[in-house]
């Protein structure tokens, strides 16, 4: 009985001493390849813009844009009609934003995702985000989860050891990056 008290006391001590995480991750998700893929309750129809207006406001978005593509992202965009596809829309205070899915040329593998909203019925880029095996998921709070895998120099191409997720805020009509938790793997 006192070895159980001890054990207890030792176990709140611990506790009460160890720094605090801010966000706790209770479970690793890995990622499917097939990130957001569209939602059967969403049909194509009910989306604002077809992936052909999606492409071309994407490919002519400058450098002064606040949200600009990668160099892989124009390529894919570019020569590769497949590597562009809808996710699973985001809704936020009743707004509602499409997802738009990069993928590697021959793969399901998502790198990077589009946030599209709408302003005077056009397009308007709300959030680019780049990862490996990149999956978004619509979170609590009009919040939207991003979540890439982590390689090492000993990790196979299939098996990642890590992981790296971050959480961005619909807040003022923007998304706003907060922070970034991250497993490194078995280096």
């Amino acid at each position: 009985m006192i070895a159980a008290a001890i054990l207890v006391v030792l176990l709140a001590f611990a506790f009460l001493i160890s720094p605090d995480r801010g966000l706790r991750v209770e479970a690793k998700v890995q990622p499917t390849g097939a990130a957001l893929v569209q939602d059967s309750a969403v049909p194509p129809s009910d989306l604002r813009f077809d992936i052909d207006q999606i492409r071309t406001h994407l490919l002519d978005r400058t450098a002064d844009d606040a949200a600009t593509i990668d160099a892989q992202a124009t390529e894919a965009l570019l020569y590769c009609d497949e590597c562009i596809s809808h996710g699973t829309p985001l809704e936020v205070d009743g707004t509602t934003f499409q997802v738009a899915l990069l993928t590697a040329p021959g793969t399901d593998t998502v790198f990077s995702a589009a946030v599209i909203g709408e302003q005077a019925g056009e397009p308007v880029v709300q959030l680019i985000v780049s990862g490996q095996d990149l999956t978004l998921t619509p979170g609590r709070g009009g919040t939207l989860v991003a979540q890439e895998s982590r390689y090492t120099s000993t990790d196979e191409p299939c098996c990642p050891s890590g992981w790296s997720v971050q959480v961005y805020r619909f807040h003022d009509g923007r998304f706003e990056a907060g922070q970034r938790i991250s497993s490194a793997g078995n280096a």
